[in-house]
C-alpha cells in the first residue's frame, strides 16, 4: 500500500492519485477498482475510496453494471465546452454574426416574426443578434442584452447539450424568477432540458418576460458543439406552444444553413 510522504498536510499525493485516475480513465472506456489500484499502486480499498470521492463531484461515473468506472459528466461538460471555446476562437463572434445575419433575416420573413441569435456565456444567453418581425404588435430584439440562460430558448436550446451535472455547477445557487412563469427550481430545469432533447427545440413560455413567448434551436459547428442558439419570438398572443412547434421546421432549415457555413 502507498503511504502518504510525511509533512504532506495538503494530500498532494491524493491530488496527484486522482490526477493520475483522470488521466487513466481518459485513454479508456471502463475500468475496474482493480485496474486502477494495479495502475497507482495503491491498495483496492484506497482506490475504491479514489474512485467513490470522484463520483461524489461528478469527475467518474458506474457504469450501469456497477462493476466498472468511466468519465463523468463534469468532466464530459468541460470537454465540451472545450470544443466550443475553440470554435468561437476559429469563428470570431463578429464574424459568426455576419454569418448568421442573412439566415435571421430569411427566418423573419418566412415566420413573421422576430429573430434572434444567442450564445451561452457561463449562466447567461447573451443576444448576439436580432431581426424584428414585420407585425404592428411584436417583440423588439434585444442585442447586446444578456439574460439567464435558462429563462430564453435560446439559451435552453444550448444548456440542454450539457450534462446535468455541469448544468448544476453552472447555478450553484439555483435560479433566480425574472416571472412568476420561471422554471422554479435545477430539478425543473433538468426536466425542461430532457424536453427540449426530445422533441429537438427549447421553449419559453412567459419566463423572461411576461406575454413573451419563443422558440429555439441549436446551432452547431463541423466538430459537433453547439456554438449559438436562433430563436424565433412573438406576443404569447400569436404564439403559444402548438403555433411555437410549427416554427421548428423553419428554426431547423436556419441552422442547418448556418451550419453550412461555419
Amino acid at each position: 500500500m502507498q503511504n502518504t510522504p510525511e509533512g504532506d498536510v495538503y494530500g498532494a499525493s491524493s491530488v496527484a492519485n486522482a490526477l493520475r485516475t483522470l488521466v487513466y480513465l481518459g485513454g479508456r472506456d471502463a475500468v475496474r477498482v482493480t485496474d486502477v489500484s494495479e495502475h497507482l499502486g495503491v491498495a483496492r480499498s484506497t482506490a475504491h475510496r479514489l474512485l467513490s470521492t470522484l463520483r461524489g463531484h461528478g469527475f467518474v461515473e458506474q457504469v450501469p453494471d456497477g462493476r466498472q468506472y468511466r468519465l463523468g459528466p463534469v468532466l464530459l461538460g468541460l470537454a465540451h465546452g472545450r470544443a466550443v471555446v475553440e470554435s468561437r476562437r476559429r469563428i470570431g463572434t463578429r464574424e459568426l454574426v455576419r454569418l448568421a445575419r442573412p439566415h435571421l433575416e430569411r427566418l423573419r420573413d418566412a415566420a413573421a416574426e422576430t429573430t434572434n441569435l444567442l450564445q451561452l456565456d457561463g449562466p447567461d444567453a447573451v443576444f448576439l443578434d436580432g431581426v424584428e418581425g414585420p407585425q404592428p404588435l411584436r417583440v423588439a430584439p434585444r442585442t447586446g442584452d444578456r439574460l439567464p440562460a435558462y429563462s430564453t430558448a435560446g439559451g435552453k436550446a444550448q444548456l440542454a447539450e450539457l450534462p446535468g451535472e455541469t448544468v448544476r455547477m453552472i447555478y450553484p445557487a439555483g435560479l433566480d424568477h425574472l416571472t412568476s412563469a420561471t422554471l422554479p427550481d435545477l430539478a425543473a430545469l433538468e426536466r425542461d432540458l430532457a424536453e427540449c432533447r426530445q422533441r429537438g427545440y427549447a421553449l419559453n413560455i412567459d419566463e423572461s418576460v411576461p406575454d413573451v413567448h419563443g422558440i429555439g434551436v441549436g446551432v452547431y459547428d463541423r466538430e459537433g458543439a453547439c456554438v449559438v442558439a436562433v430563436t424565433v419570438s412573438a406576443p404569447s398572443t400569436r404564439m403559444g406552444a402548438e403555433r411555437a412547434a410549427r416554427f421548428a421546421p423553419l428554426l431547423r432549415e436556419t441552422a442547418a444553413a448556418i451550419e453550412a457555413e461555419l
